[in-house]
Protein backbone atom coordinates (compact mmCIF):
# COMPACT_ATOMS: atom_id res chain seq x y z
CA UNK A 1 0.00 0.00 0.00
CA UNK A 2 1.16 3.54 -0.77
CA UNK A 3 2.57 5.17 2.38
CA UNK A 4 0.74 8.44 1.79
CA UNK A 5 -2.58 6.61 1.44
CA UNK A 6 -1.85 4.67 4.65
CA UNK A 7 -1.13 7.92 6.52
CA UNK A 8 -4.30 9.48 5.12
CA UNK A 9 -6.45 6.51 6.18
CA UNK A 10 -4.87 5.86 9.59
CA UNK A 11 -3.26 9.08 10.73
CA UNK A 12 0.34 10.05 11.31
CA UNK A 13 0.41 8.92 14.96
CA UNK A 14 -0.73 5.38 14.13
CA UNK A 15 1.61 5.20 11.13
CA UNK A 16 4.63 6.23 13.21
CA UNK A 17 3.70 3.63 15.84
CA UNK A 18 3.52 0.88 13.20
CA UNK A 19 6.83 1.94 11.63
CA UNK A 20 8.47 2.11 15.06
CA UNK A 21 7.30 -1.39 16.02
CA UNK A 22 8.27 -2.75 12.61
CA UNK A 23 11.79 -1.33 12.83
CA UNK A 24 12.28 -2.75 16.33
CA UNK A 25 11.07 -6.14 15.13
CA UNK A 26 13.48 -6.02 12.16
CA UNK A 27 16.36 -5.31 14.55
CA UNK A 28 15.29 -8.17 16.82
CA UNK A 29 15.14 -10.51 13.83
CA UNK A 30 18.67 -9.52 12.80
CA UNK A 31 19.85 -10.12 16.36
CA UNK A 32 18.14 -13.52 16.44
CA UNK A 33 19.79 -14.46 13.14
CA UNK A 34 23.23 -13.59 14.50
CA UNK A 35 22.69 -15.52 17.72
CA UNK A 36 21.28 -18.60 15.98
CA UNK A 37 23.49 -18.77 12.88
CA UNK A 38 25.50 -21.70 14.28
CA UNK A 39 22.54 -23.30 16.04
CA UNK A 40 20.88 -26.32 14.44
CA UNK A 41 17.36 -26.15 13.11
CA UNK A 42 15.14 -27.59 15.85
CA UNK A 43 11.87 -29.54 16.09
CA UNK A 44 9.70 -26.45 16.13
CA UNK A 45 6.58 -25.82 14.03
CA UNK A 46 5.54 -22.18 13.62
CA UNK A 47 1.91 -21.67 12.56
CA UNK A 48 -0.12 -18.59 11.60
CA UNK A 49 -3.87 -18.67 10.86
CA UNK A 50 -6.33 -16.24 9.37
CA UNK A 51 -7.68 -15.30 12.79
CA UNK A 52 -5.73 -17.60 15.17
CA UNK A 53 -6.38 -21.34 15.48
CA UNK A 54 -8.58 -21.30 12.37
CA UNK A 55 -8.30 -21.79 8.62
CA UNK A 56 -5.82 -24.33 7.25
CA UNK A 57 -3.27 -23.59 9.96
CA UNK A 58 -5.83 -24.23 12.68
CA UNK A 59 -7.08 -27.45 11.11
CA UNK A 60 -3.53 -28.74 10.69
CA UNK A 61 -2.76 -27.75 14.29
CA UNK A 62 -5.81 -29.73 15.48
CA UNK A 63 -4.50 -32.74 13.55
CA UNK A 64 -1.07 -32.40 15.17
CA UNK A 65 -2.51 -32.14 18.69
CA UNK A 66 -4.98 -35.00 18.16
CA UNK A 67 -2.19 -37.28 17.04
CA UNK A 68 0.31 -36.29 19.72
CA UNK A 69 2.85 -34.47 17.54
CA UNK A 70 3.32 -31.87 20.28
CA UNK A 71 5.13 -34.51 22.33
CA UNK A 72 8.02 -34.28 19.86
CA UNK A 73 7.57 -30.81 18.35
CA UNK A 74 7.22 -27.44 20.01
CA UNK A 75 4.37 -25.57 18.31
CA UNK A 76 4.56 -21.77 18.19
CA UNK A 77 1.57 -19.68 17.10
CA UNK A 78 1.95 -16.23 15.53
CA UNK A 79 -1.06 -14.56 17.16
CA UNK A 80 -3.28 -11.63 16.25
CA UNK A 81 -5.56 -11.88 19.29
CA UNK A 82 -5.07 -12.53 22.98
CA UNK A 83 -3.12 -15.67 23.79
CA UNK A 84 -5.43 -18.42 25.14
CA UNK A 85 -4.90 -19.29 28.80
CA UNK A 86 -4.85 -23.09 28.57
CA UNK A 87 -2.79 -24.17 25.59
CA UNK A 88 -1.74 -27.84 25.31
CA UNK A 89 1.66 -29.03 26.41
CA UNK A 90 4.56 -27.75 24.32
CA UNK A 91 2.40 -25.08 22.61
CA UNK A 92 2.93 -21.33 22.98
CA UNK A 93 2.26 -18.14 21.07
CA UNK A 94 3.67 -14.67 20.35
CA UNK A 95 2.03 -11.66 18.74
CA UNK A 96 2.66 -11.54 15.02
CA UNK A 97 2.64 -7.75 14.77
CA UNK A 98 4.50 -6.82 17.94
CA UNK A 99 8.26 -6.78 18.50
CA UNK A 100 9.45 -9.99 20.18
CA UNK A 101 12.89 -11.53 20.39
CA UNK A 102 11.50 -15.00 21.19
CA UNK A 103 9.13 -14.87 18.22
CA UNK A 104 12.07 -14.13 15.95
CA UNK A 105 14.23 -16.71 17.71
CA UNK A 106 11.73 -19.43 16.85
CA UNK A 107 11.35 -18.14 13.28
CA UNK A 108 15.12 -18.48 12.93
CA UNK A 109 15.35 -21.98 14.42
CA UNK A 110 12.05 -23.66 13.48
CA UNK A 111 12.12 -26.58 11.09
CA UNK A 112 8.68 -25.67 9.70
CA UNK A 113 6.87 -22.37 9.10
CA UNK A 114 3.23 -22.67 8.02
CA UNK A 115 1.15 -19.56 7.32
CA UNK A 116 -2.37 -18.83 6.04
CA UNK A 117 -2.70 -15.06 5.76
CA UNK A 118 0.56 -13.23 6.50
CA UNK A 119 2.88 -15.35 4.40
CA UNK A 120 6.25 -15.82 6.10
CA UNK A 121 9.15 -17.50 4.37
CA UNK A 122 12.24 -19.39 5.44
CA UNK A 123 15.09 -17.35 6.88
CA UNK A 124 17.73 -20.10 7.04
CA UNK A 125 18.78 -23.16 5.09
CA UNK A 126 17.15 -26.36 6.26
CA UNK A 127 13.79 -24.77 7.02
CA UNK A 128 10.58 -25.58 5.15
CA UNK A 129 8.05 -22.78 4.77
CA UNK A 130 4.68 -23.26 3.16
CA UNK A 131 1.83 -20.88 2.41
CA UNK A 132 -1.35 -22.82 3.13
CA UNK A 133 -3.71 -19.99 2.04
CA UNK A 134 -6.90 -19.17 3.95
CA UNK A 135 -9.22 -19.50 0.97
CA UNK A 136 -8.06 -22.16 -1.48
CA UNK A 137 -10.11 -21.07 -4.50
CA UNK A 138 -12.35 -18.09 -5.07
CA UNK A 139 -14.10 -16.70 -8.11
CA UNK A 140 -12.89 -13.19 -7.32
CA UNK A 141 -9.49 -12.11 -8.54
CA UNK A 142 -6.82 -11.61 -5.88
CA UNK A 143 -4.21 -10.33 -8.30
CA UNK A 144 -2.22 -7.58 -6.67
CA UNK A 145 -3.82 -8.30 -3.27
CA UNK A 146 -1.56 -11.16 -2.14
CA UNK A 147 2.10 -10.75 -1.35
CA UNK A 148 3.93 -14.09 -1.51
CA UNK A 149 7.57 -13.54 -0.41
CA UNK A 150 10.28 -15.04 -2.57
CA UNK A 151 11.61 -17.02 0.41
CA UNK A 152 8.40 -19.07 0.70
CA UNK A 153 9.36 -22.62 -0.29
CA UNK A 154 5.93 -24.05 -1.15
CA UNK A 155 2.36 -23.03 -1.75
CA UNK A 156 -0.66 -25.32 -1.63
CA UNK A 157 -2.65 -25.79 -4.83
CA UNK A 158 -6.03 -27.53 -5.20
CA UNK A 159 -5.50 -29.33 -8.53
CA UNK A 160 -3.50 -29.38 -11.74
CA UNK A 161 -6.40 -27.62 -13.47
CA UNK A 162 -6.36 -24.68 -11.04
CA UNK A 163 -2.57 -24.35 -10.71
CA UNK A 164 -1.88 -22.09 -13.75
CA UNK A 165 -4.88 -19.91 -12.87
CA UNK A 166 -3.76 -19.45 -9.28
CA UNK A 167 -0.09 -18.98 -10.16
CA UNK A 168 -1.24 -16.07 -12.30
CA UNK A 169 -3.42 -14.72 -9.47
CA UNK A 170 -0.54 -14.91 -6.99
CA UNK A 171 1.84 -13.54 -9.65
CA UNK A 172 4.25 -16.42 -9.09
CA UNK A 173 7.20 -17.08 -11.38
CA UNK A 174 9.63 -19.91 -10.67
CA UNK A 175 9.18 -19.89 -6.91
CA UNK A 176 7.65 -21.05 -4.67
CA UNK A 177 7.14 -24.65 -5.63
CA UNK A 178 3.59 -25.87 -5.66
CA UNK A 179 2.25 -28.94 -3.91
CA UNK A 180 -1.15 -30.64 -4.08
CA UNK A 181 -2.06 -32.40 -0.84
CA UNK A 182 -5.57 -31.09 -0.29
CA UNK A 183 -6.36 -28.43 2.31
CA UNK A 184 -6.42 -29.26 6.04
CA UNK A 185 -9.53 -27.15 6.62
CA UNK A 186 -11.48 -29.40 4.27
CA UNK A 187 -10.83 -32.37 6.54
CA UNK A 188 -13.43 -30.84 8.86
CA UNK A 189 -16.07 -31.21 6.15
CA UNK A 190 -15.69 -35.00 6.30
CA UNK A 191 -15.85 -35.42 10.07
CA UNK A 192 -18.59 -35.31 12.67
CA UNK A 193 -19.96 -31.90 13.61
CA UNK A 194 -22.44 -30.41 16.04
CA UNK A 195 -21.61 -26.78 15.37
CA UNK A 196 -25.24 -25.72 14.93
CA UNK A 197 -25.88 -26.55 18.57
CA UNK A 198 -23.67 -23.60 19.51
CA UNK A 199 -26.11 -21.30 17.71
CA UNK A 200 -29.60 -22.80 18.03
CA UNK A 201 -31.49 -25.28 20.17
CA UNK A 202 -34.66 -25.44 18.04
CA UNK A 203 -35.14 -27.86 15.15
CA UNK A 204 -35.76 -26.53 11.66
CA UNK A 205 -36.88 -28.16 8.43
CA UNK A 206 -33.88 -26.64 6.64
CA UNK A 207 -30.94 -24.46 7.67
CA UNK A 208 -29.32 -22.31 4.99
CA UNK A 209 -26.01 -20.51 5.48
CA UNK A 210 -25.30 -17.21 3.73
CA UNK A 211 -21.66 -16.13 3.65
CA UNK A 212 -21.24 -12.95 1.58
CA UNK A 213 -17.68 -11.84 0.97
CA UNK A 214 -16.85 -8.35 2.23
CA UNK A 215 -17.32 -5.37 -0.02
CA UNK A 216 -16.46 -2.45 2.24
CA UNK A 217 -13.60 -3.35 4.56
CA UNK A 218 -13.15 -1.99 8.06
CA UNK A 219 -9.44 -1.69 7.23
CA UNK A 220 -7.76 0.97 5.07
CA UNK A 221 -11.14 2.29 3.79
CA UNK A 222 -11.07 -0.41 1.12
CA UNK A 223 -14.25 -0.81 -0.91
CA UNK A 224 -14.34 -3.58 -3.53
CA UNK A 225 -17.74 -2.69 -5.00
CA UNK A 226 -19.10 0.62 -6.21
CA UNK A 227 -22.69 -0.63 -5.82
CA UNK A 228 -24.33 0.85 -2.73
CA UNK A 229 -25.69 -1.96 -0.55
CA UNK A 230 -28.28 -0.21 1.59
CA UNK A 231 -28.42 -2.94 4.26
CA UNK A 232 -24.78 -3.96 3.99
CA UNK A 233 -25.57 -7.27 2.24
CA UNK A 234 -26.09 -8.21 -1.41
CA UNK A 235 -29.50 -8.44 -3.16
CA UNK A 236 -31.77 -7.58 -0.21
CA UNK A 237 -32.12 -3.83 -0.58
CA UNK A 238 -34.69 -2.75 2.01
CA UNK A 239 -36.30 -3.82 5.27
CA UNK A 240 -39.53 -4.70 3.51
CA UNK A 241 -37.69 -7.35 1.48
CA UNK A 242 -35.82 -8.48 4.59
CA UNK A 243 -39.09 -8.98 6.44
CA UNK A 244 -40.55 -10.77 3.43
CA UNK A 245 -37.59 -13.14 3.48
CA UNK A 246 -38.13 -13.87 7.16
CA UNK A 247 -41.83 -14.56 6.53
CA UNK A 248 -40.97 -17.13 3.83
CA UNK A 249 -38.58 -18.87 6.21
CA UNK A 250 -41.02 -18.71 9.12
CA UNK A 251 -43.85 -20.22 7.09
CA UNK A 252 -41.66 -23.22 6.18
CA UNK A 253 -39.95 -23.55 9.58
CA UNK A 254 -36.56 -22.84 7.98
CA UNK A 255 -33.59 -20.85 9.29
CA UNK A 256 -31.20 -18.56 7.47
CA UNK A 257 -27.84 -17.87 9.13
CA UNK A 258 -26.11 -14.80 7.71
CA UNK A 259 -22.42 -14.86 8.58
CA UNK A 260 -20.95 -11.40 8.03
CA UNK A 261 -17.36 -11.47 6.76
CA UNK A 262 -14.93 -10.49 9.57
CA UNK A 263 -13.39 -7.81 7.34
CA UNK A 264 -16.73 -6.16 6.55
CA UNK A 265 -17.21 -2.66 7.97
CA UNK A 266 -20.01 -3.31 10.49
CA UNK A 267 -21.15 0.31 10.23
CA UNK A 268 -22.61 -0.64 6.84
CA UNK A 269 -24.61 -3.61 8.20
CA UNK A 270 -28.20 -2.60 8.98
CA UNK A 271 -29.80 -6.04 9.43
CA UNK A 272 -30.51 -7.77 12.73
CA UNK A 273 -31.76 -11.05 14.13
CA UNK A 274 -35.36 -12.02 13.41
CA UNK A 275 -37.44 -15.07 14.25
CA UNK A 276 -35.94 -17.14 11.40
CA UNK A 277 -32.78 -15.20 10.59
CA UNK A 278 -29.64 -15.20 12.72
CA UNK A 279 -26.75 -12.78 12.14
CA UNK A 280 -23.23 -13.91 12.99
CA UNK A 281 -20.46 -11.32 13.20
CA UNK A 282 -16.74 -11.74 13.74
CA UNK A 283 -17.32 -11.00 17.41
CA UNK A 284 -20.15 -13.51 17.90
CA UNK A 285 -18.20 -16.17 15.99
CA UNK A 286 -15.31 -15.75 18.46
CA UNK A 287 -17.62 -15.67 21.47
CA UNK A 288 -19.41 -18.87 20.39
CA UNK A 289 -16.17 -20.51 19.16
CA UNK A 290 -17.72 -21.31 15.79
CA UNK A 291 -15.66 -22.92 13.05
CA UNK A 292 -16.72 -22.01 9.50
CA UNK A 293 -16.10 -25.46 8.09
CA UNK A 294 -17.89 -27.37 10.82
CA UNK A 295 -20.81 -24.98 10.40
CA UNK A 296 -20.86 -25.68 6.65
CA UNK A 297 -20.97 -29.38 7.43
CA UNK A 298 -24.15 -28.89 9.47
CA UNK A 299 -26.29 -26.84 7.06
CA UNK A 300 -28.46 -27.88 4.11
CA UNK A 301 -27.37 -25.28 1.53
CA UNK A 302 -25.08 -22.31 1.03
CA UNK A 303 -25.54 -18.88 -0.48
CA UNK A 304 -22.25 -17.30 -1.49
CA UNK A 305 -20.91 -15.12 -4.29
CA UNK A 306 -17.31 -14.68 -5.48
CA UNK A 307 -15.97 -16.08 -2.22
CA UNK A 308 -13.87 -19.16 -1.55
CA UNK A 309 -16.72 -20.43 0.67
CA UNK A 310 -18.60 -21.56 -2.45
CA UNK A 311 -15.68 -23.84 -3.39
CA UNK A 312 -15.08 -25.13 0.12
CA UNK A 313 -18.75 -26.11 0.19
CA UNK A 314 -18.37 -28.30 -2.90
CA UNK A 315 -17.02 -30.93 -0.51
CA UNK A 316 -20.45 -31.03 1.18
CA UNK A 317 -22.29 -31.89 -2.05
CA UNK A 318 -25.27 -29.66 -1.27
CA UNK A 319 -26.96 -26.82 -3.22
CA UNK A 320 -25.11 -23.53 -3.67
CA UNK A 321 -26.58 -20.21 -4.83
CA UNK A 322 -24.37 -17.37 -6.07
CA UNK A 323 -25.40 -13.72 -5.51
CA UNK A 324 -24.02 -11.70 -8.42
CA UNK A 325 -26.06 -8.51 -8.33
CA UNK A 326 -22.93 -6.32 -8.22
CA UNK A 327 -20.85 -8.26 -10.74
CA UNK A 328 -20.53 -5.26 -13.09
CA UNK A 329 -19.63 -2.98 -10.19
CA UNK A 330 -17.23 -5.41 -8.48
CA UNK A 331 -13.78 -3.83 -8.77
CA UNK A 332 -11.57 -6.88 -8.30
CA UNK A 333 -12.90 -8.78 -11.29
CA UNK A 334 -12.92 -12.57 -11.60
CA UNK A 335 -10.24 -15.22 -12.09
CA UNK A 336 -11.64 -16.28 -15.47
CA UNK A 337 -13.33 -14.77 -18.51
CA UNK A 338 -15.75 -17.70 -18.42
CA UNK A 339 -17.11 -17.64 -14.83
CA UNK A 340 -20.02 -19.90 -15.74
CA UNK A 341 -17.54 -22.79 -16.08
CA UNK A 342 -16.81 -22.47 -12.35
CA UNK A 343 -20.30 -21.73 -11.02
CA UNK A 344 -22.11 -24.80 -9.74
CA UNK A 345 -25.49 -23.31 -8.94
CA UNK A 346 -28.05 -20.64 -9.90
CA UNK A 347 -26.89 -17.05 -10.26
CA UNK A 348 -28.88 -14.69 -8.06
CA UNK A 349 -29.33 -11.13 -9.34
CA UNK A 350 -32.36 -9.89 -7.40
CA UNK A 351 -34.62 -10.71 -4.48
CA UNK A 352 -36.93 -12.91 -6.58
CA UNK A 353 -33.95 -15.05 -7.62
CA UNK A 354 -32.94 -15.17 -3.96
CA UNK A 355 -36.40 -16.25 -2.78
CA UNK A 356 -36.62 -18.84 -5.57
CA UNK A 357 -33.36 -20.42 -4.47
CA UNK A 358 -34.59 -20.55 -0.87
CA UNK A 359 -37.82 -22.23 -2.04
CA UNK A 360 -35.92 -24.74 -4.20
CA UNK A 361 -33.89 -25.82 -1.16
CA UNK A 362 -37.05 -26.11 0.92
CA UNK A 363 -38.55 -28.30 -1.81
CA UNK A 364 -35.44 -30.52 -2.00
CA UNK A 365 -34.64 -29.48 -5.57
CA UNK A 366 -31.01 -29.75 -6.69
CA UNK A 367 -30.98 -29.00 -10.42
CA UNK A 368 -27.24 -28.20 -10.51
CA UNK A 369 -26.00 -31.40 -8.89
CA UNK A 370 -24.32 -32.83 -12.00
CA UNK A 371 -22.64 -29.56 -12.95
CA UNK A 372 -21.50 -29.09 -9.37
CA UNK A 373 -19.87 -32.53 -9.45
CA UNK A 374 -18.03 -31.72 -12.69
CA UNK A 375 -16.68 -28.48 -11.23
CA UNK A 376 -15.70 -30.24 -8.01
CA UNK A 377 -13.72 -32.85 -9.95
CA UNK A 378 -11.63 -30.29 -11.83
CA UNK A 379 -11.15 -27.79 -8.99
CA UNK A 380 -10.06 -30.28 -6.30
CA UNK A 381 -7.86 -33.34 -6.77
CA UNK A 382 -8.75 -34.83 -3.39
CA UNK A 383 -12.28 -35.51 -2.16
CA UNK A 384 -11.62 -36.89 1.30
CA UNK A 385 -10.69 -35.92 4.86
CA UNK A 386 -7.02 -36.87 4.74
CA UNK A 387 -5.36 -33.61 3.69
CA UNK A 388 -3.60 -32.96 7.02
CA UNK A 389 -2.13 -36.44 6.94
CA UNK A 390 -0.84 -35.92 3.39
CA UNK A 391 0.61 -32.53 4.31
CA UNK A 392 2.44 -33.98 7.32
CA UNK A 393 3.86 -36.75 5.11
CA UNK A 394 4.96 -34.26 2.46
CA UNK A 395 6.74 -32.05 5.02
CA UNK A 396 8.21 -35.16 6.69
CA UNK A 397 6.70 -34.27 10.03
CA UNK A 398 6.50 -37.46 12.07
CA UNK A 399 5.71 -38.23 15.68
CA UNK A 400 8.13 -41.13 16.05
Amino acid sequence: MNLFNYIRDNGIKHTLSVVYKYKIDVLLKKLALVITRNKKISDVIVIEGHNDFDSNGGAFYDYLIKNGYNKKYKIVWLLKNKKPANLPKNVTGYYLNKPSFMKNYYLCTAKYILTCNDATGSVREGQKSIYLTHGPVSLKSVKGKCNIPSNIDYILMPSNYMEPILRDMYELKDTPKTVITGYPSHDLLYGDSRELEKIISDKFKKVILWMPTFRKSKFFKRNDSILDQKLGIPVIEDMESYNELNNILQKENALLIIKIHPMQDMKTVKIYNKSNIIILTGESVRDLNIDNYRLMKDVDALISDYSSAAYDFLHCDKPIGYTMDDLKEYKLGLITDDPDSLIGGPKIYNKNDFFNFIKSVLNNKDDYKDKRHRIFDKVFKYHDGNSSERLAEFLEINNK
